[in-house]
């Protein structure tokens, strides 16, 4: 809505160098704690968790070192306010300074440089903001770049610290450099083996084993099985059995049939009498 006031832009600069001292005095309280944090480790044997921490150490000393920059180009700013508000362009000789304002403006704990960088952008325009986010054509200091970034130290500065660390607080302690391949990158994720085992309570398992256990002694909630088979056990035999032991059960008898005539007579003809019957149809035949 408004354009260009060198009179909010000179009083940001300053009160962000006052900022700056403030965080910088902060962080070398916290620092100081830390390194005395770090020797300990290094007396205690956890060289592994030294290392870690003493990463977090450097990255808040390049954050420092950032800052006395950053606190610099402030400070040079303010006093050539008169020319920017007279030039049109940004100087050619106060570009990087400009840039590396802007580009560190959301990069840094220092809330008074975000109004530095709007006071500049209404100044220099969106484009020229732009480019200085970008870093189009190197305009940001390297040092400020390189202080500021997220990227984890290399394995050389992690040990000269904590040589230095170690020597400031009479540790006897002598880096394993051999685990180093390459200097220059990054130290390696650590293996846990500057962790101690745990005590022992009772028949510790991993006390008693300190690797693996031998076969067939895992121990087992289930009880032990035998890897032979067991003794095959004979069944009693049964009596054997005849065939007629397997014909099916005789049917039931059948009522004889109902009769309504009249019952037959128990008289049984004689012999006379049969043979005169036979007689009587022989004739008639």
């Amino acid at each position: 809505m408004f354009g260009f006031n060198v009179n909010k832009l000179k009083p940001s600069l300053k009160m962000a160098v006052h900022r700056i001292g403030i965080v910088k005095n902060k962080k070398a309280i916290t620092s100081k704690a830390q390194r005395k944090e770090v020797a300990k480790l290094l007396a205690d044997g956890k060289e592994e968790k030294a290392r870690i921490r003493v990463e977090g150490l450097i990255r808040e000393d390049f954050v420092i070192e950032a800052y006395e920059i950053i606190e610099l180009l402030c400070e040079l700013i303010s006093e050539r306010t008169p020319l920017i508000k007279s030039e049109r362009e940004c100087p050619y000789d106060m570009r990087e300074a400009v840039c590396t304002l802007i580009w560190a403006a959301t990069r840094t704990e220092i809330p008074e440089l975000s109004e530095v960088k709007n006071q500049l952008t209404k100044k220099y325009g969106q484009d020229f903001t732009a480019a200085a986010m970008r870093n189009v054509d190197g305009c940001v200091n390297e040092r400020v770049i390189h202080k500021l970034s997220v990227q984890p130290p290399n394995a050389y500065l992690v040990i000269n610290y904590l040589k230095e660390i170690a020597k400031q607080h009479n540790v006897a302690w002598v880096p394993d450099e051999s685990q180093i391949v390459d200097p220059l990158a990054p130290m390696a994720a650590p293996t846990g083996t500057s962790i101690g085992q745990a005590g022992v309570s009772g028949p510790d398992f991993a006390a008693i084993y300190a690797e693996a256990p031998p076969p067939g002694r895992v121990p087992t909630a289930f009880p032990t099985v035998p890897h032979s088979s067991p003794a095959y056990i004979q069944p009693p035999s049964a009596p054997p059995k005849t065939v007629d032991a397997y014909a099916p059960p005789p049917a039931a008898a059948a009522a004889p049939p109902v009769n309504d005539s009249a019952p037959a007579t128990n008289d049984v003809p004689d012999f006379d009498e049969l043979a005169s019957r036979f007689e009587k149809l022989r004739r008639k035949n």
